[in-house]
C-alpha cells in the first residue's frame, strides 16, 4: 500500500514539476519571441512568421492604431484554420486568451474562433498547431462594427442555403414526377455544393461548437462534387454514346481522384491536396469540353458551356484568393462565389425545366406519329386503300377509346393539361380508384392524388362525377 502512496506522489511531483516548466517556459517564450526572425508571409499582408528551436509556428501582427484601447473582435475567417493560440500583452506580460470567451468569462458560440478583448499593444502573436492550409487572413474589428458585418455576411449566407436548399426540393419533386434523371443528378451536385458552401461559412463549426471540425471533408466533398457534375453533364446533354465509349476512363480517373483525397486524410500532404484540387478541375474542363463540343448543334449545350465557364472561372480566382493572394485577387472572396453559384442554381434548374418539357413535347409527337403509323398498317392488312387521309385512319379502333382520345386532345389544348394528366384523366373515365390509377402509371399514390387535384382545379370540377359529366358534354 505504502508503495502506491509513494507512486502517486511522485507522479503528482512530476505533474507540478511539468506544469511549473511549462509556466516557466510562457514566462520566458516573451524574450524568445523577440529573438525570431520573424519574415513577412506572402500573400498575407502585415503578418510575419517565424520558427522557434522546438519547430513551433508562429505568426506576429499588428493591431491597428485606431483599435487601441477599444474592445475588439479577433478571428481567422477560415474553416481550415481553428487549432491556433493568440496571445496579445495585458499589463506588460504576454497571456493566451480563450477563444469564443466573453471578457466576463462567459461562452459564446461563432462560426470561427473568435476572440474578443481590449487591446492595450499593437503587437499579437499566433501559434500554429498545423500547417498553414493557404493564405492566412486576419479579421479585426471593433466590436459594434463586426457586429454590423456578421449580420451582413449571416443575411446573405441565409439567402444562398434558402436557394439551394429550395431547388433541391424542387428537383427531387421533378424527378418523383417526371422519373427524369437529369433532376436527380443535379439534385446531388446541388447538396454537395451546398456542403462545400456550408463548410467553408464556419457554420459546421458554429452547430457542434468547434466539436466537429471535420479538417477532411472538403477534399471528400469537391471530389465528389466533380465526379458529379461530369455525371450531371451526360444526362443534362444525353451522351449516351459518349459515356459508353469513355466508361472506363471516366471510372479510372474517379477512382484515382477518391484515392488523392484518402492519402490526403491520411498523410496530410499539402502537395496532395493541391493535386486533388487540380484533378477536380480537370473534371470540370472535360465536361465544358463535351458541352463545346455540341456548343452549335444544342442551345442547352450552350447554356451548359455559359454557367459552368462562369463557375469554373469563378473557382479558380478563389483558389487563387486563398492559396496565392488575397489582395491581388481580394474581389474573389467567399461571397463572390457563393453569388456566382447562385446564378448558376437559377440558371440551370430552369434550363432543366424547359429541356424536360421539350423532350416531353417530343415524345408525345413521336408517339402520336407512331400511333398513326400502327393504325395505317391495320387499315392496310384490312384490305383497304393505301391512300386513305388521316380522318380515315383515326377513324379505325373502337370508338370508346378513339373519343377518349379526341376528348383528351381538346382539353390538353384548351386547359394546357400535361402528358401525365391526361393519362390521369383517362383513368378516371374507365373509373379507376387513385390506388388503381398509381398501380397502371406505376406512380405513387401520393403523386397520383396530386395530378387528380391538378386536373380537378384545372378542369373546374369537384369530384370524379363531374369529370364523366364533363366527358359526357363533349361527346
Amino acid at each position: 500500500m505504502k508503495y502506491w502512496l509513494r507512486g502517486v506522489c511522485i507522479l503528482c511531483l512530476l505533474l507540478y514539476m511539468g506544469g511549473f516548466a511549462e509556466a516557466q517556459s510562457q514566462i520566458f517564450s516573451v524574450d524568445q519571441l523577440r529573438e525570431l526572425s520573424f519574415e513577412p508571409i506572402d500573400g498575407s499582408d502585415g503578418l510575419e512568421m517565424a520558427i522557434d528551436r522546438l519547430g513551433n509556428k508562429w505568426v506576429r501582427g499588428y493591431i491597428p492604431l485606431s483599435l487601441l484601447g477599444k474592445s475588439i473582435v479577433f478571428q481567422i475567417p477560415s474553416a481550415r484554420i481553428h487549432h491556433y493560440k493568440l496571445f496579445i500583452f495585458q499589463e506588460g506580460r504576454l497571456q493566451q486568451l480563450l477563444p469564443n470567451t466573453f471578457e466576463s468569462g462567459d461562452y459564446f458560440k461563432a462560426r470561427f474562433p473568435q476572440y474578443r478583448f481590449t487591446a492595450q499593444d499593437s503587437i499579437y502573436y499566433i501559434q500554429l498547431q498545423h500547417n498553414l492550409p493557404g493564405i492566412l487572413q486576419v479579421s479585426l474589428y471593433e466590436r459594434h462594427a463586426f457586429s454590423s458585418v456578421e449580420s451582413s455576411q449571416l443575411l446573405r449566407i441565409g439567402l444562398y442555403y434558402g436557394l439551394a436548399l429550395m431547388s433541391v426540393v424542387f428537383n427531387v419533386v421533378f424527378y418523383v414526377i417526371f422519373r427524369d434523371k437529369r433532376f436527380i443528378t443535379y439534385c446531388v451536385l446541388l447538396f454537395t455544393t451546398f456542403l462545400s458552401f456550408f463548410y467553408e461559412d464556419g457554420m459546421l463549426y458554429y452547430l457542434t461548437d468547434g466539436r466537429w471540425t471535420m479538417d477532411y471533408l472538403i477534399i471528400w466533398n469537391i471530389s465528389i462534387t466533380a465526379i458529379v457534375s461530369l455525371m450531371f453533364t451526360y444526362y443534362f446533354l444525353g451522351l449516351e454514346r459518349v459515356l459508353r465509349s469513355y466508361i472506363k476512363w471516366y471510372i479510372l480517373a474517379s477512382v484515382v481522384l477518391l484515392s488523392g483525397a484518402l492519402v490526403y486524410t491520411l498523410t496530410d500532404y499539402n502537395w496532395v491536396y493541391h493535386w486533388v484540387s487540380i484533378l477536380c478541375f480537370c473534371f470540370a474542363l472535360v465536361a465544358l469540353y463535351l458541352a463545346i463540343r455540341r456548343f452549335r448543334k444544342d442551345i442547352y449545350a450552350r447554356f451548359l458551356v455559359l454557367s459552368f465557364s462562369f463557375v469554373v472561372l469563378t473557382a479558380i480566382c478563389y483558389v487563387m484568393y486563398t492559396y496565392v493572394s488575397s489582395s491581388s485577387f481580394a474581389s474573389f472572396d467567399i461571397g463572390v462565389f457563393r453569388t456566382v453559384s447562385a446564378i448558376e442554381i437559377i440558371a440551370i434548374s430552369f434550363a432543366i425545366i424547359f429541356k424536360v418539357k421539350n423532350l416531353q413535347e417530343e415524345n408525345e409527337r413521336y408517339r402520336m406519329e407512331l400511333d398513326t403509323y400502327l393504325r395505317r398498317l391495320a387499315y392496310q392488312s384490312n384490305g383497304l386503300k393505301d391512300d386513305a387521309n388521316e380522318h380515315d385512319i383515326m377513324m379505325l379502333g373502337s370508338p370508346v377509346q378513339r373519343t377518349k382520345e379526341q376528348i383528351g386532345a381538346s382539353l390538353r389544348k384548351q386547359y394546357e393539361l400535361t402528358e401525365r394528366e391526361i393519362d390521369v384523366l383517362h383513368a378516371i373515365w374507365d373509373g379507376l380508384t387513385n390506388k388503381e390509377i398509381a398501380e397502371k402509371l406505376f406512380i405513387t399514390l401520393s403523386t397520383t392524388k396530386y395530378h387528380v387535384s391538378n386536373l380537378y382545379l384545372k378542369l373546374d370540377v369537384k369530384n370524379r362525377n363531374q369529370v364523366q359529366v364533363l366527358r359526357d358534354s363533349l361527346k
